[in-house]
């Protein structure tokens, strides 16, 4: 059989018969269960690629380990999910699209998208891990730049209407501490982290050219009352109240780790449940009826749903 395509690591595709995975990566439904074994496979080759195994962050402490959330690494430290990037960047995106992370916390993120030719601008506030994640894509000679900076400044760095899409998994309040440093807002009172946080989310829709997405990766944080701080909500006012459409919500399902050593005791004492999930919190600027016009067709025309492909 003649070979015509290619996966994204050179594999020769040679089924013919193809189904929403092979046209959307994962089915585009509103689950994203990352314990799949195709998932984690592919997970693991992304991660051997990019070589983000959290090195600039090995002095990051857990604030409060009966607050840790399931997406956190026990072992080490939080690293965004590479396959999760992946898929984001190929639903939302176009190749050529430039996407931007005010809170450049790690690798992953710019390096994928670069890799999928989605030239990249990140800022990090901490400077060892700017310099990490540089030297990162510049060894694979990616089109990805880091700026060492506070999220707040991004006047100073991201011109109007310059890019094509927003992305970030922003800090978790104080669920983790990154720095000492005053601008890291993991080291801010929950009142001051909002006013910084939306600050900056907000100041994200004049950067981004209209009829494009932003995605905001988020979870729940406890506070000192033992109840969720909002942090989810919250997100989704904010970005609404700049002028973006809240368009999908999608849950990121993490692997179950420790948690059911850490919740056996929360649940018992207090009656708080394990969280096993992120929130992928979708917006969007601009028209939802010109999207077809700026994006490609994900299937093309003549298998768009019709009774030869295995739906």
């Amino acid at each position: 059989m003649e070979v015509k395509e290619f996966d994204l690591w050179g594999n020769p595709v040679v089924n013919p018969k193809l189904t929403m995975a092979d046209y959307f990566l994962i089915p585009p439904f509103s689950i994203f269960y990352t314990v799949d074994g195709v998932w984690q496979e592919r997970k693991k080759r992304w991660n051997r690629l990019i070589g983000d195994l959290g090195q600039a962050r090995k002095d990051v402490l857990f604030i409060n380990r009966a607050k840790i959330t399931e997406q956190k690494n026990i072992a080490t430290t939080s690293i965004l999910d590479a396959v999760m990037s992946e898929i984001l960047l190929k639903w939302f995106t176009e190749e050529g699209f430039e996407t931007f992370d005010p809170f450049a916390g790690d690798t992953v993120f710019g390096f994928v998208s670069a890799w999928l030719k989605r030239p990249f601008t990140g800022i990090e506030l901490r400077p060892e891990q700017a310099e990490f994640n540089q030297t990162q894509v510049d060894k694979n000679n990616l089109n990805a730049r880091y700026i060492c900076d506070t999220a707040e400044n991004m006047d100073e760095h991201i011109e109007d209407n310059s890019k094509d899409f927003i992305f970030s998994c922003p800090p978790y309040a104080d669920l983790e501490k990154y720095s000492d440093l005053p601008r890291d807002l993991s080291n801010m009172s929950h009142d001051d982290f909002f006013k910084i946080y939306k600050t900056v989310l907000q100041n994200t829709y004049k950067k981004l050219k209209r009829n494009r997405f932003a995605v905001i990766v988020i979870s729940e944080v406890r506070g000192k009352n033992g109840g969720y701080i909002g942090l989810v909500p919250r997100t989704i006012d904010f970005m609404t109240e700049a002028g973006y459409l809240y368009y999908n919500e999608i849950i990121l399902v993490n692997q179950v780790g420790s948690l059911p050593l850490r919740t056996g005791k929360a649940m018992n004492s207090g009656r708080k449940v394990g969280r096993r999930h992120q929130n992928i919190l979708v917006f969007f600027k601009g028209d939802q009826k010109e999207i077809k016009k700026d994006f490609s067709e994900l299937i093309p025309k003549n298998n768009y749903y019709n009774a030869s492909t295995n739906f």
